[in-house]
């Protein structure tokens, strides 16, 4: 039994709480036990020492992975280990440099307030909502996952009822699909499938352009088996999104009763620039392969095609 106390104060309501005991297995003792045992084989490793060892952050992965500690683990090296391999998304993290101030105000990621009829948060994103003469995507992507990384900081319920994604094509055309390289999905698919605790309950395509099969294609091609099941392609037929994702959660641009997406971009502009400090620490959340014990991991290794992390399945 553990006698130490845990530095935790759960945000969660009862409800919520009791649904993590039920299909988590979660309860104070489990809770306690685990978040001890993963601080103490986080101290234990030499590369992973930038990792935060609060009970709040060390949680999101307990939860994510159900209470599997070895899956856990995995996660939070790949998440460190990513954040050194891929510069690109996780180096400057300034949100007041004018790149990061670009991104933002494009609203391309965007939480929607409150939760879904299944307790989900749902996320919208616009991959089309930036041109990418003016905009690297890299850049792009970045803003998306600080948005992230500000949300999973400060929400701790999704980490038990999952995620729902509402991703929107609107003007999405060939600029955009060449604007993003095979390898450059690769690696998202990656960072998201393999080292984020979150758990997608499923994935809404709408306004699909006639390029569309192309994108479908792409993204299959790295995506996973299970994640292919929660996929639903909606097309403009707004009221099959409906029995998704509830029109009271959806912005008003949508047909919905929530803020509209320039309020969120607003606000979600904002919000990272109010927790600056937040987001400049957290990308110094990296690995330290020199001194990783066996051999340093790097991005060849880790997303190359030869010897991949994981092989590309191209339909």
């Amino acid at each position: 039994m553990p006698t130490e106390k845990l530095d935790y104060v759960t945000t969660l309501s009862t409800e919520i709480l009791e649904k993590a005991e039920k299909e988590l297995g979660e309860d104070e003792h489990r809770r306690t036990e685990s978040v001890l045992a993963l601080r103490e084989w986080a101290k234990k490793q030499p590369h992973l020492q930038a990792m935060p060892l609060d009970a709040k952050f060390l949680l999101r992965y307990l939860r994510g992975c159900k209470y599997s500690m070895e899956k856990a683990k995995k996660k939070l090296d790949l998440t460190l280990t990513f954040r050194t391999a891929l510069p690109e998304f996780f180096d400057g993290w300034d949100p007041l440099s004018p790149e990061n101030q670009a991104a933002l105000s494009t609203g391309g990621s965007l939480p929607l307030p409150g939760y879904d009829h299944k307790g989900r948060k749902v996320m919208l994103l616009r991959p089309a909502a930036h041109d990418p003469a003016k905009i690297k995507t890299e850049v792009i992507q970045r803003a998306s996952i600080m948005i992230w990384d500000v949300l999973s900081d400060e929400d701790e319920q999704m980490f038990i009822t999952g995620v729902t994604l509402v991703l929107d094509f609107t003007h999405f055309g060939m600029n955009h699909l060449t604007a993003i390289p095979v390898a450059t999905v690769k690696k998202l698919m990656s960072c998201w499938e393999d080292a984020n605790p979150m758990r997608p309950q499923s994935m809404n395509y709408i306004h699909t352009p006639s390029i569309f099969n192309l994108v479908h294609n792409l993204i299959n091609s790295v995506m996973k088996e299970k994640m292919k099941q929660r996929l639903r392609i909606h097309g403009e037929d707004m009221e099959s999104l409906y029995k998704e994702v509830p029109k009271e959660i959806l912005p008003k641009d949508y047909g919905g009763d929530n803020t509209s997406v320039a309020e969120l971009t607003a606000y979600w502009k904002n919000k990272c620039e109010d927790r600056r400090d937040f987001l400049i620490a957290q990308s110094k959340m990296k690995s330290d392969e020199s001194k990783r014990p066996g051999r340093p991991k790097t991005s060849d290794e880790l997303f190359g095609i030869e010897g991949s992390f994981r092989k590309l399945n191209v339909d």
